[in-house]
């Protein structure tokens, strides 16, 4: 048997279909090519070295796991020993491809996120959290050795935190990320006088698991905020019984610490008034044609709710205006693949995003194609292919001057010791395997569209 160790190199190759699913719609993966002349022992790549001493090879199912991003290892072994505390298992990325890898193979409660990362632009990493509808709900709490606390609520962190921090500071941290991950229904505080606008803002935020309490003045929006902690509180500047400046900042005061604050006004602010805003609020949304769908997808955001648990058409309403604003829309790329199956799921699945889909069905016609096309922004190569298989494909691409900066994504089946190098060493960017999981095939794009 393939799974016995003795013998395995003495077993002559043959071609075996394995059917995997990418988006609903089957695709082959195939193992092995005719050219072989005998089975390679499948070894895994193991575990990087692990110099922070987490917990990522000692997680179990349903254990509670929050992503630590952070170079100072002593810094790192602090918040391991406080996450222990608190019931939590801690895994810590140190770069770029660890916290995509991390966050896709751990799903973790809550990311923690140190922006000054030597090797990694850490604004970027969150700007492509928050916008992948596949990791945007997880909260992130960013933290810096510089004060960049405006820039953080503006790119959707739930809180923002200097270092050095006292002991006190990151209990108070973990006590929220447990507290906030236990708390199944949402609570939002409306503050609209506008009746007719309150009842429809309402109507689009309700849902089985938002809780939605109304307040038509100043006065009672305070009164509220003391007596609940509220999970999300939108704010209209222009309420009758206090000027809009004194009542952001009385409810900025007010409000528990994490508590996002969204203004959603008619207003024109002044220069003062915007930045008054900007300060203290997370979000500011106008009201006009639409707005109440932005408001829709920004409140979801900033309550960290996955998508898929709402209703229907509210996740319609968010997918629609994410995907019109997401990196990936109106990409041109080219997918090579000598399966037709898979080309055409592929092609499907890139359709919701708008883009332009080069197909070739060998590495040959994939040359002749970015000769012809100099708008192609990247290519999804599948590795196992007759005659000319991708690692060849992809050094001769390398070798046109043209193209030493086109991403170039691997695609292959396999998963032996060395395969992720082959694929970097013949010029490949990045690497996936089959099955392709659709959702981590986007984010691994996003990725690479986002260095660019």
């Amino acid at each position: 048997m393939l799974g016995e160790a003795k013998g395995i190199e003495q077993l002559q190759p043959q071609k075996v279909e394995v059917a995997s699913y990418l988006s609903g719609i089957p695709l082959v993966a195939s193992y092995g090519t005719e050219t072989e002349t005998k089975l390679e022992k499948i070894e895994i790549a193991p575990e990087s070295i692990n110099l922070t001493g987490d917990d990522r090879t000692q997680i179990e199912t349903n254990e509670k796991v929050i992503l630590v991003v952070e170079h100072d290892l002593r810094f790192a072994k602090i918040m391991i020993e406080k996450a222990h505390e608190n019931g939590l298992k801690v895994v810590v990325a140190t770069d770029y491809q660890e916290i995509f890898d991390f966050t896709n193979r751990f799903s973790p409660i809550a990311i923690t996120l140190d922006v000054n990362m030597p090797s990694t632009n850490g604004w970027k990493v969150m700007q492509m959290l928050r916008s992948d509808l596949m990791y945007s709900h997880i909260p992130i709490h960013v933290i810096s050795g510089e004060e960049n606390r405006v820039m953080a609520l503006k790119n959707g962190a739930r809180s923002f935190l200097l270092k050095p921090m006292d002991s006190g500071l990151l209990n108070q941290l973990f006590r929220d990320i447990v507290k906030f991950h236990q708390k199944k229904t949402k609570s939002i505080l409306i503050v609209e006088d506008n009746e007719i606008d309150a009842s429809q803002i309402a109507k689009m935020l309700g849902d089985d698991n938002i809780r939605i309490t109304l307040a038509d003045t100043s006065t009672y929006a305070l009164e509220c905020i003391a007596k609940e902690d509220f999970d999300c509180i939108i704010l209209d500047y222009t309420l009758p019984d206090m000027p809009g400046d004194e009542l952001i900042y009385k409810v900025s005061k007010a409000k528990k610490l994490f508590t996002p604050l969204i203004i959603y006004s008619v207003r024109a602010f002044t220069n003062m008034e915007m930045n008054n805003v900007n300060f203290v609020a997370n979000a500011h949304i106008m009201k006009q044609v639409n707005s109440i769908e932005n408001l829709l997808t920004e409140t979801v955001s900033q309550l960290h709710i996955n998508h898929m648990d709402l209703s229907s058409d509210k996740r319609k309403i968010i997918e629609n205006i994410r995907n019109k604003k997401d990196v990936l829309n109106a990409r041109n790329i080219l997918v090579v693949d000598d399966d037709v199956r898979n080309l055409f799921a592929m092609t499907t699945v890139f359709e919701r995003f708008n883009m332009t889909v080069n197909t070739a069905d060998s590495g040959k016609e994939a040359i002749s194609l970015l000769l012809e096309n100099p708008k192609i922004e990247m290519v999804l190569m599948d590795i196992m292919m007759p005659e000319m298989d991708g690692y060849e494909t992809t050094r001769i691409i390398r070798q046109q001057h043209k193209n030493t900066e086109l991403p170039i994504i691997a695609v292959t089946a396999k998963a032996m010791k060395r395969d992720r190098e082959k694929c970097l060493e013949a010029g490949a960017s990045d690497y996936i395997t089959k099955p392709v999981k659709t959702d981590q095939m986007l984010s691994l794009m996003r990725l690479w569209f986002c260095k660019q």
